[in-house]
């Protein structure tokens, strides 16, 4: 196998929906369960090397690269079979045009049998062993990852009810397909005979008929060399477009040909030019991390995943102190007295006082907490300090959840972000302050109680 890899890392005119918390990280690197979120993909990747160096390309839009280089830095030293470049796009150019404007640096040495493109932002076991299996078992050209809708219905209890068959809280069906690319193939073979990106019309005549399954881009693809033709006819439809627009605009906005999306230039096209293009079904959790509350739901996952597969040395040992699952780099605390736990993900240099009380939250480097303080449902980024007797609380609950499952925003997102705690980066909480359910942005001081604010 000749694999090569490339992760969509996206840029700085987007993961808008993130922020705060990519005001200071780029969303792809903010940690999750002890880690960048990208380095749980890049292991995943590692582990199809079997001795074979992988060339990895990070392919995005950020004038820093600095957070990439120390990034790269420290990823080269912990996957040692695995090569990481960054590839910058002079602009933004869009899920595709990258892949095409560096197609000589990833195609151009001749040795790419396979590609792996994955879009940064997503959560899921990233079953890429399976998927490339599946991919050389049907002889295809593209396979793209198939995510049953259903996981998409009640995203913070749905990889639970999956596996235990049991009823599912549900909003629209049809909204759900609105909202991502949609994808129907017949169930006999997995061949995909239609893709549609967010569609307005009805999709449940398909699910209604046996022979077809009606599932979501998973934004996990398998391309052979042939992707370049698809993407250089793209190129070539979307430049004829851009000079007839050229010609009748009269504010002379230009558009740019360069700019390419593969959902909506090439994905579609795919089945009516009789491309071998298949899709691999997935019944396990997915999410896209798109808002800080997408955070706390993949730090469950994750961290869910390793206490599953008995990952000793990524979680801290139960005791009547630690409430597993809890991942921890060394912290320094003040006492015996405190309880840590369940789902909390502890940084570097995390300084924890007398009596402290933490649960379901992600905890960054270099934050001190209090004596006697209460942190629930929270994001802390870094250098944040948190005084005594002070109470950090989201109620990001199952209640909670459920409550407002259904209220879905135009962007397809529940209205969750209500039910946190986000303190960004630098923040001060003085001593004995309470702060409910709001967002605080970098390098404010908190002096008094905070209830359902956003504090700018």
């Amino acid at each position: 196998m000749s694999l090569k890899v490339v992760i969509l890392i996206g840029g700085e005119t987007t993961g808008t929906r993130f922020r705060p918390l990519s005001m200071d990280t780029p969303k792809v690197l903010f940690p999750i369960a002890g880690k960048p979120l990208i380095s749980h993909i890049v292991q995943k990747i590692a582990e199809l090397g079997e001795g074979e160096l992988i060339e990895v390309f990070l392919l995005g839009y950020f004038t820093d690269l600095k957070p990439f280089d120390e990034y790269i830095a420290e990823a080269k030293k912990e996957y040692s079979n695995v090569n990481i470049k960054y590839l910058t796009e002079p602009y933004s150019m869009g899920t595709g045009g990258g892949l095409y404007y560096f197609r000589d640096e990833i195609f151009g040495d001749g040795t790419c049998e396979e590609l792996l493109v994955i879009h940064g932002d997503i959560v899921c076991d990233y079953p890429f062993k399976e998927l490339i299996q599946f991919y050389e078992k049907n002889n295809a050209d593209s396979v793209i990852l198939g995510i049953n809708p259903l996981l998409l219905m009640n995203n913070y209890q749905s990889k639970t009810q999956i596996q235990n068959h049991t009823s599912f809280k549900v909003y629209d069906n049809i909204d759900t397909f609105s909202k991502y690319g949609t994808l129907i193939a017949n169930k006999s073979d997995s061949k995909i005979v239609h893709y549609v990106e967010k569609p307005s019309s009805k999709f449940s005549e398909f699910q209604l008929q046996t022979e077809y399954n009606t599932l979501i881009n998973g934004g996990v693809y398998v391309f052979d060399k042939s992707i370049l033709e698809f993407l250089a006819k793209a190129q070539s439809h979307k430049s004829s477009k851009c000079k007839e627009y050229d010609r009748h605009n009269l504010e002379n906005e230009s558009i740019n040909s360069n700019v390419l999306s593969l959902e909506l230039d090439v994905l579609k096209f795919l089945p009516e030019a009789k491309n071998q293009f298949f899709t691999y079904k997935s019944d396990s959790f997915w999410y896209q991390l798109k808002t800080p509350i997408s955070a706390l739901f993949a730090n469950i996952f994750f961290l869910d995943e390793y206490k599953k597969n008995h990952d000793c040395n990524a979680l801290a040992t139960p005791s009547d102190k630690v409430i597993s699952p809890v991942r921890a780099s060394k912290f320094a605390t003040t006492s015996e007295n405190y309880i840590i736990g369940p789902n909390v993900s502890l940084g570097r240099n995390v300084k924890i006082g007398n009596g402290v009380r933490i649960k379901n939250c992600i905890i960054s480097d270099n934050v001190t907490i209090g004596d006697n303080s209460f942190v629930a449902n929270a994001i802390i980024s870094k250098e944040v300090k948190i005084g005594r007797w002070c109470r950090i609380e989201g109620t990001f609950t199952n209640d909670t959840t459920n409550r407002d499952i259904n209220q879905v925003r135009s962007d397809g997102y529940y209205k969750l972000i209500n039910n946190i705690v986000v303190l960004c980066q630098n923040t001060v909480v003085h001593n004995q302050v309470f702060v409910y359910n709001s967002i605080v942005l970098p390098h404010k001081e908190l002096k008094n109680d905070v209830k359902y604010e956003i504090i700018m």
